[in-house]
């Protein structure tokens, strides 16, 4: 049978530069920069770029030898996710990033046979914490669940120690196979909460303007409180959308961002207060008061290498990216250590994705104390699910409210133990393997 074109395209793509990629090492990049959920996954691909970009510059690349990433475009289709993936197996690469919720679901199982470090950040799907059987999927620092299910237990609590029965969810997402994935376990953690609970999926098409509308549908149920899922990405302009039906967005919480910093941050500079009150689930800081920013400044953006806009102030997603950028360096850092050479193969990587142990002292070593919490991975532990905190837009900028809130692990366990079972299932459907297949037996947490 003859190549696809499209995997043809994306080979020419990848294989432009074969001599960067002989020097370097290899790692690609599944990017939405086009598409529907362009506005989102534009800052997400500039924040790792730009990151990755500052090592090269700065330091040479991770352990002397410089990072020859490669950005794949797919505008959020599987069928070209697949043949960035295809393309990225035959460069050789020693990690991927996905780029969206959907694409990571549509390569796991391909992982095992291409010995393929899977990376994605806070939008990975619960399945993918389980290193023990999955051993190449890596979904740090907390998985789509435990956000979701984090951002449930806020909204159950409502800031008071009143009960929450009687109130009721909304739960908003995109119309594709991960955004709605988590839709049954939201729903049975909103029962356990005592929430009335009502999902509302939202088109990758506009909706006709005298056809029904999802946010419409919401606003009639007129919800106390709405959770937005943008793990998979989101159309359009979702949050504009929203407050267009007559939706308050102080009763909305996002996880995952929606892309849509000019509602925070108008061109015209004149104030808006129509997002004052919105909140997001997150594990890192806003804003760029880092000394690593400082260098990404200097040393990419100021120097022309960077295809963020100089005006541009960093948003949540530019963040994420950053956050993102740090994860696949420390791994390469721990797997150049534990192979005891700087050019390391998928295996070594994901052994140095495995180690990787970001305590408050590396943190700083990085330049980036105060963004992110502590944050230790292991054999068994692929994601950390690590506690996550809830910030708020103040209509000037984002501030957190409350304390640190841990993901109700002890409910998602059962949840957790079915996903996986339904991953094995799906892997010997689409492979004519016997399921999944676990690695070794993970060695006893210390």
């Amino acid at each position: 049978m003859p190549p696809r074109p499209a995997v043809i395209a994306a080979l020419l793509t990848l294989l432009a530069g074969p001599a960067a990629a002989a020097d370097g090492l290899p790692l690609t990049v599944l990017t939405e920069r086009t598409g529907p959920m362009a506005a989102a996954g534009t800052p997400l691909a500039n924040g790792l770029a730009d990151y990755l970009t500052m090592l090269d510059r700065r330091d040479g690349g991770v352990g002397g030898l410089t990072l020859a990433v490669e950005e794949c475009e797919t505008g959020g289709e599987a069928a070209r996710a697949l043949a960035c993936y295809e393309a990225a197996v035959a460069r050789g690469s020693i990690a991927l990033v996905p780029g969206s919720a959907d694409a990571a679901l549509v390569l796991l199982p391909r992982l095992a046979s291409d010995r393929m470090p899977l990376v994605a950040v806070g939008y990975g799907p619960a399945a993918m914490a389980r290193g023990d059987v999955l051993p190449w999927a890596f979904a740090p620092p907390t998985t789509v669940w435990d956000a979701l299910g984090a951002a449930l237990v806020s909204l159950a609590q409502g800031g008071s120690e009143d009960s929450p029965q009687g109130r009721s969810l909304a739960y908003v997402h995109r119309d594709s196979p991960a955004g709605r994935e988590p839709e049954p376990v939201l729903r049975a953690l909103a029962a356990e909460a005592g929430l009335a609970f009502r999902a509302y999926a939202l088109p990758d098409g506009a909706a006709p303007e005298d056809g029904p509308s999802p946010w419409r549908a919401v606003r009639a149920a007129d919800p106390d409180a709405v959770i937005l899922d943008a793990t998979a990405g989101l159309p359009g302009t979702p949050l504009r959308d929203a407050a267009a039906a007559g939706l308050a967005l102080n009763r909305v919480v996002t996880v995952g961002w929606t892309g849509e910093d000019d509602l925070l941050r108008p061109a015209s500079g004149a104030r808006d207060l129509t997002a004052k009150g919105l909140r997001i689930v997150t594990w890192h800081a806003p804003g760029d008061s880092f000394p690593a920013f400082d260098q990404i400044d200097q040393l990419v953006i100021d120097a022309g290498l960077s295809r963020t806009p100089k005006e541009d102030s960093p948003g949540p997603l530019y963040n994420r990216g950053v956050y993102a950028g740090v994860i696949l360096a420390e791994g390469i850092r721990n797997g150049q250590r534990l192979a005891g050479r700087p050019r390391i193969d998928g295996a070594e990587m994901r052994r140095g994705l495995e180690a990787i142990n970001l305590d408050p002292v590396r943190w700083k070593e990085l330049g980036l104390v105060g963004f992110a919490r502590r944050l230790r991975l292991s054999c068994a532990d692929h994601s950390g699910r690590r506690p996550v905190t809830v910030q708020e837009w103040t209509g000037a900028r984002w501030v957190q409210v409350g304390d640190e809130i841990q993901p109700p692990r002890e409910r998602l366990g059962a949840h957790l133990d079915a996903a996986v079972a339904a991953h094995a299932e799906r892997v010997a459907t689409e492979t004519g393997t016997a399921g999944a297949q676990p690695r070794q037996p993970c060695p006893a947490s210390p």
